[in-house]
């Protein structure tokens, strides 16, 4: 498909979603063979297939209904795991009030009931920052047959379990294995202050929820790139805080420039408002719509590699990733960093850990770096 062709879709995408988020209807868009594939393919790229299903629903548009059945498979599938996880938060937050642990929700967790239909924001885990003993925490997961994927090698811990559950662990914001400095510092300590003492619940307000958001989403959107998802989240915050004008944007302004995120904020807050309002882009805007739309919701892999090797060169990204740095060992493999001449056996054991569990992601990257052709940044 042509750039041209592909834009004309994406732009009757974006518009269908922002008549359903405006509380619209356009009975006389047709959604059928010629255009609904694409739209469903757009959908799952960025995890927007249940909020598809409302849109075509609640804005009236003349669908199939067995076009409507498939997306409707999706919706409920969605609302599905949103119970699933429902049931164990639940568990969860008693166990954290009966062990004194105070926790704050995130991301994903905070946004959904910004959404018109809470059950058509989709999310593959549930992040949940805590303060208190990992080791506690951990004996919780255990207790209900989840799967320990990773525990102590970065700034989050990870526990799974069948069908769908999967929740990440943060014992820190911003982790040391990449992330950037000033995030680790500035988030050291979670600017929440609304402490419910009797659910032992962190929460944000909306301001300091802005600026941690903004920060998670630079770092996705500069690491691997974020999709059309992320642009949606913001429009609805924006919208609902402004309404009820609930934001101070001083405030906000003051906290991103400690992060040098004022000009990335208004990027991205501009864009999702321009978008959804369905305002003329600029040809820098469209572009990075564009970048957005192809990225998917967590971003590629070959934005990575492409992005590590324009600020590196070729080679030195290459053993970047064969040797890291430091102090991604501080994360990764404490004992390496505690005492650095383990660091060649934290080599072998980060070896056999990508040859055993991630042997394609592995190849992939390796068949990047050497179809790339980009230099390093002069």
């Amino acid at each position: 498909m042509d750039k041209e062709t592909y834009l004309k879709y994406l732009k009757d995408y974006l518009h269908l979603i922002s008549i359903y988020l405006n509380k619209k209807e356009e009975p006389s868009f047709k959604i059928d063979e010629s255009n609904f594939n694409i739209f469903l393919n757009l959908s799952k790229k960025h995890s927007l297939t249940a909020l598809f299903y409302k849109v075509c629903k609640d804005t009236k548009v003349d669908i199939k209904e067995e076009y409507l059945k498939v997306l409707e498979q999706y919706y409920l599938s969605n609302v599905q795991k949103h119970i699933l996880f429902e049931r164990e938060r639940k568990a969860l937050f008693d166990y954290f009030y009966l062990n004194g642990i105070v926790y704050l929700q995130l991301k994903g967790l905070v946004l959904k009931d910004y959404y018109p239909d809470p059950y058509t924001r989709e999310f593959a885990d549930n992040d949940i920052y805590f303060k208190g003993d990992d080791e506690i925490v951990k004996k919780f997961f255990v207790d209900r047959g989840y799967k320990v994927e990773i525990f102590r090698k970065s700034n989050h811990d990870v526990y799974l379990k069948k069908p769908c559950l999967n929740f990440e662990m943060h014992r820190a914001l911003f982790g040391e294995t990449g992330d950037n400095d000033k995030f680790i510092e500035y988030f050291a300590t979670p600017k929440a202050g609304a402490l419910d003492h009797e659910c032992r619940e962190d929460v944000y307000n909306p301001d300091n929820f802005y600026v941690y958001f903004t920060a998670h989403t630079y770092k996705h959107f500069h690491i691997a790139g974020c999709g059309l998802r992320t642009l949606v989240d913001y429009y609805i915050f924006l919208k609902r805080n402004q309404e009820n004008e609930t934001l101070d944007f001083k405030y906000i302004k003051k906290e991103l420039n400690k992060i040098d995120l004022v000009d990335f904020s208004n990027q991205i807050s501009t864009l999702s408002l321009k978008v959804f309002d369905e305002q003329e882009l600029n040809e820098q805007e469209l572009e990075t719509l564009l970048f957005i739309a192809s990225s998917g919701t967590y971003g590629t892999l070959e934005n990575r590699v492409n992005k590590g090797i324009k600020e590196k060169g070729k080679t030195k990204y290459l053993m970047s990733r064969i040797f890291p740095p430091y102090r991604f060992y501080k994360g990764a493999y404490p004992w390496a960093y505690k005492v650095p001449i383990l660091i060649p056996i934290a080599w072998l054991c980060r070896f056999f850990r990508i040859l055993f569990k991630n042997p394609k992601r592995a190849t992939t990257e390796i068949k990047t770096i050497a179809n790339s052709k980009e230099e390093k940044d002069k």
